[in-house]
């Protein structure tokens, strides 16, 4: 069976640097092309403040570190967007059960991300608020504890029964802590940047004991395009890419908490 192999465009340096080497990984789906016109998908900046304009320019994107930006962003169900951690496969092997999990007792969810700079820290914000999303649809208000320019944040709020708190900090290395807690169980998933194939470590505590899921290793930057392969060529049924669509609402609150001044609490 021959696989359809899809041209790959960036709109610069800082987007080829970030993805050109998960795309070699990728022979048989994908190839780097120089001309937009030549290419499927154009991958864009979504740091720089006029992204949306060059959505325009093709057929297929996906937004790399989406942010709000000026102009309208585009709704087009052929533009994703690089929302790190929520691509990785394990997390999305996980997810069932982990919704499952959180019944109508009482449950807690915490989630730490950590970034190498503190311009990171909207794509971990953006990150924490897809994964939620994906557990409970509506989380309602987030309410900052603390929230330090360029430092960190610590956000609470509820999902039903669940209290729910969300941290971002900068650090030596990145990754996302994720701990569930209800009645019945507790898990404990670890994830790694999303450029790296190193595996996550998901762990689930029941009154029967400890059980450690079987690593996958996949980066979830890898994931994503073998999701946007999927979804452009309809074949497969992996489910990582992320539509822009969706993440618009989330985007929106993580500038709203990041972008405004809040006490910080010590």
């Amino acid at each position: 069976m021959t696989t359809a192999l899809i041209g790959v465009a960036f709109d610069g340096p800082a987007t080829a640097a970030r993805h050109a080497p998960t795309l070699a990984g990728l022979p048989a789906r994908f190839r780097t092309v120089a001309k937009v016109s030549d290419a499927d998908i154009l991958v864009v900046d979504g740091t720089t403040p006029d992204w949306p304009a060059a959505c325009t320019r093709a057929a297929a994107v996906l937004v790399d570190r989406p942010r709000a930006a000026d102009g309208e962003p585009p709704h087009r169900p052929r533009v994703f967007a690089d929302l790190g951690y929520p691509a990785d496969p394990a997390w999305t092997a996980e997810l069932p059960g982990i919704r499952a999990s959180l019944d109508d007792t009482v449950s807690i969810v915490e989630s730490t991300v950590t970034v190498t700079g503190p311009d990171e820290l909207p794509d971990s914000l953006l990150s924490q608020l897809t994964m939620l999303r994906a557990l409970f649809g509506d989380i309602g208000t987030l309410t900052p504890s603390a929230v330090t320019a360029r430092r960190g944040y610590l956000l609470t709020a509820a999902a039903g029964g669940t209290v729910i708190s969300l941290s971002g900090t900068v650090g030596p290395e990145a990754g996302l802590v994720l701990v569930t807690a209800s009645q019945a169980e507790r898990r404990h998933l670890s994830l790694y940047a999303p450029h790296t194939a190193r595996p996550a470590r998901i762990t689930r505590f029941t009154g029967e004991g400890r059980r450690t899921v079987r690593p996958v290793f996949e980066s979830s930057r890898r994931a994503l395009w073998r999701g946007v392969h999927s979804t452009l060529t309809g074949t497969g049924t992996y489910t990582g890419a992320h539509q822009l669509a969706a993440a618009l609402p989330d985007l929106a609150v993580a500038t709203s908490v990041l972008g405004a001044p809040h006490p910080t609490v010590r």
